[in-house]
């Protein structure tokens, strides 16, 4: 039941993130944590909302955080699609440094366990019952799989966050080569 209801909270996230809902950016595995030092940084006399760069996109917000995440790509067939995409949080302090936050999403991390969780009791269930205790075997084939998963996600991503990061010392310095975009201005942003 945990796992179908995971299911429904990783549709839930997905949406929110990319809307980004300022909730859903609290919530996961913490995963990535770095600090950059900038020399100036004047966020409240620029009038930028959303950035959208090559691989993140980003939300700028007057009380000085940054949300922001790989951007979706729909029908770019070359590029690896984890079920693990970082989303991170940066805060802008005082004192001339950009704090980074990344996490893993909840949803699929929740339904990964249920999977594993369940995967391991079908094993001991089908031991139990057969009498046959070499059918374990069967349970590591199911934790190696779910192991193989987080092993190949995890450096995908980090990557991509190193990109985003960045990317997010590019805006944050300079101001060439950036497409702005005002949400109130632009529909396709408002959901």
């Amino acid at each position: 039941m945990l796992a179908f209801v995971s299911w429904f909270v990783v549709i839930i996230e997905m949406i929110a993130i990319h809307s980004f809902s300022r909730l859903f950016f609290g919530f996961g595995i913490p995963v990535y944590k770095t600090t950059l030092k900038i020399d100036e940084y004047d966020w409240f006399k620029r009038p930028i909302e959303v950035v959208k760069k090559d691989e993140g996109k980003f939300k700028f917000t007057e009380d000085g955080y940054i949300y922001f995440l790989s951007q979706f790509f729909f029908g770019k067939f070359f590029r690896t699609t984890t079920p693990f995409p970082f989303k991170a949080t940066a805060k802008i302090t005082v004192n001339g440094r950009v704090e980074i936050k990344a996490r893993m999403p909840l949803g699929p991390t929740l339904f990964l366990f249920c999977w594993v969780v369940g995967w391991t009791a079908g094993t001991v269930g089908m031991s139990i019952e057969s009498g046959n205790y070499g059918a374990m075997l069967f349970g590591l084939i199911g934790w190696g799989f779910a192991a193989l998963m987080v092993r190949i996600s995890y450096p995908v991503e980090k990557k991509r966050m190193d990109l985003m990061v960045s990317e997010l010392k590019e805006i944050i310095t300079t101001q060439s080569n950036t497409s702005y975009e005002n949400p109130s201005s632009n529909p396709n942003l408002n959901r």
